[in-house]
């Protein structure tokens, strides 16, 4: 009969033979619909362009998570996770599998760096292939690839002093040009009309032109300008023992209200902040962060620095002489305080190694 024809054993090789080629074919039919729908995001956060912010020796949850709607077995993602520091140029790359089902998947991973530094990760060769692993089609990203995560200086606690010509002071003649304050005698700028403002402070006249309500807000006097100078030309993780002293410094001075600046490179030119509030450091943090180091500073000019400095701290790894005649012949009035990880040169600087920022920092005063 021809059930006994087909049961012969004398087929069965026939009959594995051709299974044997039907079942790459039924395991692409099973799995494309979730190959074509897959989707994969990374983050650190559920706001999409928000960084996340700890202090470096920390760790953060980073997330990795793959779903799709179709409800069978899709088969596996394979991908390429990228993690970089761009302060220090580490970088390190893991290779993943993921097995993706009819529920969506979330792999958690711990990221922390002993650096600060903003910490860049990344997704790339994002794959998804069949039950088999035999087929392989790319998957769309959707802008979901990519987070960061800022890992901030350590601030450690030693014993400073500051001058008392650098102590804020309301007979200043210099003003912020950042932020206002509460000296009436100069005007910082006008803004809109809040509840709760005097009504000394509304600017009627131009109010009236206006035709809303302005408020004349004061300016905020700086009674000295000290400055920071970041000169990251050395090695990732000497920038990091500068960032440390920075980061001490700076809160000490913010804590005294002693407002001050810092320029640092920013592309191919320098760039300067100023910190009159505890409220401005971890925007400077960030600021300076994200311009990446091992760059030295450009050449400096008639100009470049901010006018009315008494006090210069120069942060650097290796001191270049040449550098640090023009900054010295650019405010020769200015005190001179230096710091480099690397050899001082005979330039008066102090030798900073790390693990040491408290020892190198004991009794200076600004």
């Amino acid at each position: 009969s021809l059930f006994r024809s087909i049961c012969f054993n004398g087929y069965i090789s026939y009959y594995v033979f051709i299974l044997s080629l039907a079942l790459p074919l039924v395991s692409l039919a099973v799995s494309l619909p979730g190959m074509l729908t897959m989707r994969v995001r990374l983050f650190l956060q559920e706001e999409e362009g928000v960084f996340a912010r700890t202090r470096k020796g920390q760790a953060l949850p980073l997330r990795l998570e793959a779903k799709t709607p179709w409800p069978l077995p899709s088969g596996r993602v394979r991908l390429r996770l990228s993690v970089e520091n761009t302060l220090t140029g580490g970088h390190r790359q893991e290779q993943l599998v993921l097995a993706v089902g009819g529920k969506p998947l979330v792999l958690e991973r711990s990221l922390a760096s002993s650096a600060c530094g903003l910490v860049a990760c990344s997704l790339s060769k994002v794959r998804a292939c069949d039950l088999l692993g035999l087929v392989a089609l790319p998957v769309r990203m959707k802008g979901r690839g990519r987070c960061g995560a800022f890992f901030f200086p350590a601030v450690y606690a030693p014993v400073l002093s500051v001058r008392a010509d650098h102590a804020p002071d309301s007979e200043g003649e210099r003003y912020s040009q950042a932020k206002p304050g509460d000296d009436l005698t100069e005007l910082f700028g006008l803004r809109a009309y809040r509840p709760g403002d005097k009504l000394s402070r509304v600017h009627w006249k131009l109010s009236q032109k206006a035709g809303g309500t302005l408020v004349k807000e004061p300016s905020l006097p700086l009674a000295d300008c000290l400055l920071f100078l970041l000169d990251l030309n050395g090695q990732g993780l000497e920038a990091d023992v500068l960032l440390d002293i920075f980061a001490t410094l700076s809160g000490f001075l913010l804590q005294q209200g002693a407002a001050h600046r810092v320029g640092y490179r920013e592309g191919r030119g320098l760039a300067f902040l100023e910190l009159a509030g505890p409220e401005d450091a971890r925007p400077a943090l960030e600021a300076v962060l994200s311009a990446g180091g091992q760059a030295a500073l450009p050449a400096l000019g008639e100009g470049d620095l901010p006018r009315g400095i008494s006090h210069i701290l120069y942060l650097c790894c290796t001191p270049d002489p040449g550098r640090v005649q023009q900054v010295r012949q650019l405010c020769p009035r200015a005190r001179f305080t230096g710091f480099c990880t690397g050899s001082a040169g005979g330039l008066g600087f102090t030798e900073v190694a790390a693990g040491k920022v408290v020892e190198a920092l004991n009794g200076l005063e600004l």
